[in-house]
């Protein structure tokens, strides 16, 4: 059987979330955060990566980074997860629904 959503441990794992607790970094700005981003970036290429907490913060994130405005119009599928919609109405978007 496969097992479902089991994580990967390679055994650094106490050690690296004890160190991030006592830092006080246990989201988004730590030490291993920013590691992260920055193999990211080496791997894709890229300026500048960014990991998220979730995917709806990440969708939350790129309509303020496209700088989604109560006039414009964000076309998705019909068939998705409601947070997927709010990420863009939360900015005052007007979502659009189409079947594919």
């Amino acid at each position: 059987m496969i097992p479902f959503n089991a994580p990967l441990l390679l055994g650094n794992e106490e050690r690296i979330i004890k160190q991030e607790i006592e830092n006080h970094k246990i989201c988004c700005d730590g030490e291993f955060t920013k590691k992260c981003n920055q193999k990211i970036e080496e791997m894709t290429d890229t300026k500048k990566a960014l990991i998220t907490t979730s995917g709806t913060f990440a969708l939350e994130m790129a309509a303020i980074l496209c700088d989604i405005q109560p006039s414009d119009e964000v076309i998705m599928q019909s068939y998705t997860f409601v947070l997927t919609a709010n990420a863009f109405v939360l900015r005052g978007a007007k979502i659009v629904f189409i079947i594919i």
